[in-house]
């Protein structure tokens, strides 16, 4: 094979309100805008050094069908944070925002929260989980292993075997 691919670069979204997903993606997930064009697009990222856009939304036609869970097409989006506090502090915005949460889950490898957007695009933010940790506890680290409210909620320690850093 004379190519390989160095990772993912971007994604595009079309959404029904560029102003109300702009809001969304600044003030939720705290993407700076580095850009916007004369279509009507936005673009963020989080690290234009490493990447010029890593994420844009534009406008979608009028009438447009909204997304539904049986579509074909992206199932979801994800962002890595880099800590377990992270996502505690995603968790808690998400929830003082009125973000619609999915649910939340431990994978194994990752530790997760599955939450929509305005337009009802599905997305996860995620810390890893050392695989010297999730060893201990799981047999399939790709696998979902009950939510983790509360612990994401500072009700309870994180579970032995399960410790993100």
């Amino acid at each position: 094979m004379g190519f390989r691919i160095k990772r993912v670069g971007h994604l595009v979204l079309r959404v029904k309100d560029v102003e109300r997903s702009r809001r969304f993606f600044e003030e939720i997930l705290g993407f700076p805008v580095v850009a916007q064009n004369e279509r009507g697009m936005v673009f963020f990222s989080t690290d234009v050094t490493d990447n010029h856009h890593m994420l844009a939304i534009m406008p979608a036609k009028e009438g447009a069908a909204m997304p539904t869970p049986d579509h074909v097409g992206m199932q979801h989006l994800s962002f890595e944070l880099g800590s377990f506090a992270e996502l505690q502090d995603a968790y808690r915005l998400f929830k003082e925002k009125g973000v619609k949460i999915e649910y939340t889950t431990y994978h194994g490898v990752t530790k997760s929260v599955y939450f929509y957007d305005p337009d009802g695009n599905r997305f996860e933010v995620y810390c890893n989980v050392p695989p010297e940790e999730y060893r201990k506890s799981v047999p399939n680290p790709y696998s979902r292993y009950g939510g983790i409210e509360d612990e994401l909620e500072g009700k309870i320690p994180q579970k032995q075997g399960t410790v993100a850093p």
